[in-house]
């Protein structure tokens, strides 16, 4: 043991240089550690912002799809409104009277039709404001006024979505013309739609 310790303190300058050597590459390895950490961190910051931007993208895209899901339930149910001019059980056309038919798959609720011109009373009155499929109001109007101004038929569907239907309406003819459907309020992208009856 004595010539341990006699070893030791004859070359303990260069055991003393060996450890600050090894020192010294104790502390080059944990910078070299630590730039490793930092890295996969950075790494790993930036991998959980791509999957942060990627569920964004995929909520938006869930948006998306159910408001076209629910556009295109929407436009399935949606009523679809003819004017003709009313007519007796015999088939006879009945003069300053016109009827309404919804000839969709859905409902037509809050209808309401009115005169074009800005005149008093422009509402004209209706037996009822909701009109199912398959059925028709007959609706008596001032043909004089009519031929001046036109009129609007408003509707909504089940959705809410309303619509307008402006018309002329050709005394001569009983029938209507330049129909012009459009969109006035919907909770999904608004589009216009034209329809012409010439």
């Amino acid at each position: 043991m004595q010539d341990l310790w006699n070893w030791l303190q004859s070359n303990s300058v260069q055991l003393q240089t060996f450890g600050s050597l090894a020192q010294a590459i104790g502390s080059v390895a944990a910078v070299f550690v630590a730039i490793v950490l930092a890295w996969v961190a950075k790494r790993q910051a930036r991998a959980a912002d791509e999957q942060a931007i990627a569920a964004k993208t995929q909520a938006r895209a869930a948006e998306a799809q159910i408001s076209t899901s629910l556009l295109i339930a929407d436009k399935q149910v949606s009523p679809n409104i003819s004017i003709t001019a009313a007519q007796s059980r015999d088939g006879i056309l009945i003069k300053g009277k016109l009827s309404i038919l919804n000839n969709g798959a859905g409902v037509a609720r809050e209808v309401k039709l009115r005169y074009r011109d800005s005149q008093p009373n422009s509402d004209v009155p209706l037996d009822a404001s909701t009109l199912v499929v398959r059925d028709s109001l007959g609706v008596s109007i001032d043909e004089n006024r009519a031929r001046g101004s036109g009129l609007t038929l408003t509707y909504a569907t089940i959705f809410s979505t309303q619509y307008a239907l402006d018309f002329d309406w050709d005394a001569a003819a009983s029938r209507s013309a330049n129909e012009k459907l459009r969109v006035i309020r919907s909770n999904f992208e608004p589009q216009v739609e034209t329809k012409t009856n010439c």
